[in-house]
């Protein structure tokens, strides 16, 4: 295995390092955005240097067009981490219409990274093998400042007595030092024998790892959401980790033999196919959540992951010991990352099915937050039932547990979507990331909820880490295609989304948010075969189908709009239909009375779209009528 010596930098009363990626001030671990931290990697390594604006932005943001605020954001968010007063700067220096200093006294220090044992360590001990490589590196640095070792042979004579003495301790030591590993995705575990109850196990032993790790805010982990499809896959671990973009993969087996699991697991990086280690562990299969234990606790030793108290109370916090309640719990997120209403509607049922075998489960009660809020905003359910429900569910679970970073992301989704209420979703959101800074779907949110408020700089970076968090989900990329449209970007709008429809090309929304960009540019014909196939995809949301009226209004294709409203007025009297749906084929056909008087409905039934009626390019037309002024006052964006 290869190693990189890390340089440390000590500033202030921070340290950085910038191979584990870590900020500390005085020990405790900083929470900083990606981009941010690679900012302050480049000021700390350039201390002193005036850096210009399109030097950093291009070092960022590589082959990416940006507008400049973006780098504003990510000073400002460096700033206020750093405490650096607004009067009187001592770490970052502005200077006017050129770029930015780092003047602050950096002292840097290098230290060798340490390779743990294969031997079991218990939480508390020292790792053996990381006291012998440091105590020889202390040794090596004597002798080495003493010319106790007058030439090369000396020294390589040295480093066998050395590599000898350890071997004989069972101990590994590798020829180069490794570079640290920064992103995992953790594949869906591959089950032998056992009965067909047992087919989500391995998926549910995965997901157990996911949330552990990115628990800890310590290290980017692929959400389940993005590795499920690798379940019964014939991908390599090699090939998924390329496809995933991550430094390594955990992957592995579970066999069960009468009331005995075996779990062998392994470590790969994924650029050279390097096994990094392998282990196996036994239990009785009732205890499967010590193989979860010892897995989560050998994973974190091999990536050297360095917890406070906090994170290594949410690292080993159990969500249930209730395996029935916790096999329910796996089935209901897997139907639920379907993201179709009936895929919803079955996770929904397992959600409850856990919450009966476990009523203290409180993942299980988020799964039910999630599972309602997703169907008020696919319109499966009206508004007014589906959003009071996912936020009394969300508030019952962090009741159980405060440090769910996904239950604060659905509230802040509830307040955005339902309430229209962007401080109060700001507000959630952050205390998502606070738990788990690299939480992917809550910046995804974060982004659509900054774009509604006109705060378009920030949500551009928002939408980017998003996808940079989990770059193949096609949810991820399809809400960043639409917050670059509200910003104006529409080429990373198009080629973002075309991307995603190259990840899944049967993914709705996708197509959709696609129709919405081509429509905005007067490309209509192009955006009513996106709308068209959108609504084919998913079996006739209305929301879809509006929009493809709103397109055939807006291309002069009065008659196939007209057929459009006629359809979603008589579906109304059968279902719920959301009446800015309405509103919407009204607006395209130009009658603005009757736009105005459904919007106007759609502002008491909360109708979800309702959240971009300040943004939203269809209702341009509509924007200097009084009474859209009017419906703009119960939004607090």
């Amino acid at each position: 295995m290869s190693h990189t010596i890390s340089h440390l930098y000590e500033f202030g009363s921070f340290s950085l390092d910038p191979g584990q990626r870590l900020l500390l001030q005085r020990g405790r671990h900083v929470s900083v955005t990606p981009k941010a931290f690679d900012l302050l990697v480049l000021m700390v390594e350039n201390n002193g240097q005036l850096l210009l604006k399109d030097r950093l932005m291009s070092a960022l943001w590589p082959g990416v067009s940006v507008e400049e605020g973006n780098l504003a954001v990510a000073v400002s968010h460096l700033r206020r981490i750093l405490g650096d007063d607004r009067g009187k700067h001592e770490y970052i220096e502005t200077v006017s219409k050129q770029g930015y200093r780092f003047v602050a006294e950096v002292v840097e220090r290098s230290e060798a990274p340490v390779e743990s044992s294969e031997t079991q360590i218990k939480p508390g001990e020292a790792d053996p093998a990381a006291t012998t490589l440091i105590s020889y590196a202390t040794w090596a640095k004597v002798v080495a400042e003493r010319r106790w070792l007058a030439g090369s042979i000396v020294a390589l004579a040295g480093l066998l007595i050395v590599a000898g003495w350890l071997g004989n301790k069972h101990l590994k030591i590798a020829s180069a030092w490794d570079r640290p590993i920064r992103s995992l995705a953790v594949l869906p575990f591959e089950t032998i024998g056992g009965s067909a109850s047992d087919e989500y196990l391995g998926l549910g032993t995965a997901d157990a790892l996911i949330t552990r790790l990115s628990n800890t805010g310590k290290i980017l982990v692929r959400p389940t959401s993005a590795i499920e499809k690798y379940r019964n896959s014939s991908i390599s671990a090699d090939g998924a980790g390329k496809e995933q973009q991550v430094d390594a993969i955990i992957n592995g087996r579970i066999q069960r033999e009468g009331n005995r699991v075996r779990m062998t697991v392994q470590m790969v990086r994924v650029e050279d196919g390097t096994q990094m280690w392998a282990q196996t562990f036994d239990e009785e299969f009732t205890n499967i959540f010590n193989l979860e234990d010892e897995a989560s606790e050998r994973v974190a030793r091999s990536i050297r992951l360095q917890l406070n108290d906090k994170e290594e109370k949410r690292f080993t916090k159990r969500p249930t010991e209730n395996q029935e309640a916790y096999d329910a719990f796996v089935r209901g997120r897997y139907y639920w990352n379907k993201r179709t209403n009936e895929g919803m509607l079955k996770g929904l049922d397992y959600f409850r099915e856990a919450i009966r075998l476990d009523p203290n489960y409180a993942e299980a009660y988020e799964g039910v937050a999630d599972s309602y809020a997703a169907l008020g905003l696919y319109a499966a359910i009206p508004p007014n039932e589906a959003f009071p429900a996912a936020r009394a569910a969300a508030h019952k679970a962090l009741q159980m547990n405060d440090d769910l970073a996904d239950a604060h992301a659905t509230l802040g989704f509830i307040d955005f979507y339902y309430d229209w209420n962007g401080p109060a979703a700001q507000n959630e959101f952050q205390q998502a990331f606070d738990v788990n800074p690299n939480y992917a779907m809550a910046h995804s949110w974060n982004a659509e909820s900054l774009a509604a408020m006109g705060r378009f700089p920030e949500a551009l970076v928002e939408a980017q880490r998003a996808v940079e968090e989990d770059p193949l989900s096609s949810i991820v990329n399809s809400n960043a295609g639409w917050t670059f449209c509200l910003a104006g970007h529409y080429k990373e709008a198009i080629d973002t989304l075309h991307k995603a429809i190259d990840i899944d090309p049967s993914f709705p929304r996708t197509h959709f948010r696609l129709g919405d960009v081509y429509e905005t540019r007067g490309l209509y014909e192009q955006a009513i075969s996106e709308f068209t196939q959108a609504v084919q995809f998913s079996g006739g949301d209305v929301y879809y189908t509006a929009n493809l009226g709103h397109a055939y209004a807006m291309a002069g294709r009065t008659r196939e709009a007209h057929q459009i409203l006629n359809s979603l007025l008589h579906r109304s009297y059968q279902k719920y239909v959301p009446a800015f749906a309405v509103a919407l084929v009204y607006a395209g056909l130009k009658d603005n009375d009757q736009a105005l008087g459904w919007l106007e409905k759609a502002s008491t039934d909360h109708s979800t779209s309702m959240a971009y009626l300040k943004v939203d390019p269809s209702l341009r037309g509509l924007s200097s009528d009084p009474r859209f002024s009017k419906l703009l006052q119960h939004e607090n964006f």
